[in-house]
């Protein structure tokens, strides 16, 4: 039974360029392919390549198919230089017997002229491979740094713990589309009505046939509440409404929401249904002295109260709604 061969027998500089070779054709190729771009016959001495790019860890033979590594692809699109030569050290000692050379003389000098020896009477290499074995083995430590001029054998230990850690891209974290509507599920933001902390109030509330179920859209609401303070509103006076208002009346206001998400518009039909079912919706409220209606018309940072006492009040609030319509078809 032959011996099994774990240690590569050629130089780590050959093994590099086949692999190179059979990354130009796309990362694999048949080991003729392979040999004809580097002019060679497919002989022993070019299997010996095969066999120690393999070692090395930057390809892998199957079935008369070569193909690059991951570790030959970090090497290739390695950051830096310095995380270039990192990657090459790796493939380096991927091989147990130079990573055994390595541990055995670190901090001290390699004797290279009886290296070949050595590799006989102490690591069972074969005699006829031990001296391409010892060069290989020197060419290459010099090739990635653990050799130095005098022959002085790096540690290899110590310089994998000065290593910093492998930079790797960040994984950002995932922002909100803008084109996705927003969750019906969230919470509504509720009005900032002034007179929601009053103990004696009850509300009567209709959702319009035009509004819609999501939070961030208008909402139209009726109520019936006892007569609000009267305030200024800048929004209505945009529409051009206070003139029309009774002068010890309360101040009407609307707020239409131009938001690209809204897309429903104000029909005749839902007018005519709001005017018809009007005398449903209003409820009436005990009061000493007078009855108050209030329309309330409430949308992202918008919250705008009309009250109704007279009948004059009604044929405003229709305004506003087709106000409201207009707005809506123009845009």
């Amino acid at each position: 039974m032959p011996k099994l061969i774990d240690y590569p027998r050629t130089s780590y500089a050959g093994a590099w360029e086949l692999a190179e070779v059979v990354d130009d054709t796309g990362g694999k190729c048949a080991i003729e392919t392979a040999a004809k771009k580097l002019n060679r016959k497919v002989s022993g001495s070019f299997k010996a390549i095969i066999g120690s790019a393999v070692k090395f860890g930057l390809m892998t033979s199957k079935r008369e198919l070569l193909s690059t590594t991951t570790l030959f692809k970090r090497i290739k699109h390695a950051y830096d230089k310095k995380e270039e030569l990192l990657f090459h050290r790796e493939a380096f000692l991927t091989p147990p017997l130079f990573t055994q050379l390595c541990r055995k003389f670190r901090s001290r000098e390699l004797p290279v002229q009886m290296l070949d020896v050595m590799l006989i009477r102490e690591f069972g290499v074969e005699e006829i491979n031990a001296q391409g074995v010892a060069k290989a083995f020197v060419e290459g430590c010099r090739m990635v740094g653990l050799l130095d001029e005098h022959n002085m054998v790096a540690d290899i230990d110590a310089l994998a713990a000065q290593q910093p850690p492998r930079r790797t891209l960040a994984n950002p974290a995932p922002t909100q589309n803008s084109f996705r509507p927003s969750d019906p599920n969230e919470d509504e933001p509720q009005p900032d009505n002034k007179n929601s902390n009053r103990a004696n109030e009850e509300t009567a509330s209709l959702t319009l046939p035009f509004q819609q179920t999501n939070p961030s859209e208008p909402s139209v609401t009726f109520r019936a509440s006892e007569p609000a303070s009267s305030q200024q509103d800048a929004i209505a006076s945009l529409f051009g409404l206070l003139p029309a208002i009774p002068e010890n009346g309360p101040v009407t206001s609307v707020a239409p929401n131009y938001s690209s998400q809204t897309s429903a518009a104000v029909d005749e039909e839902a007018i005519s249904h709001t005017e018809t079912s009007k005398a449903s919706v209003f409820t009436k409220m005990p009061a000493a002295n007078t009855t108050e209606y209030q329309l309330q018309i409430s949308g992202p940072g918008v919250n705008s109260l009309l009250s109704i006492v007279e009948e004059e009040d009604v044929t405003i609030a229709i305004a506003l709604l087709e106000k409201i319509r207009r707005q809506l078809r123009n845009k």
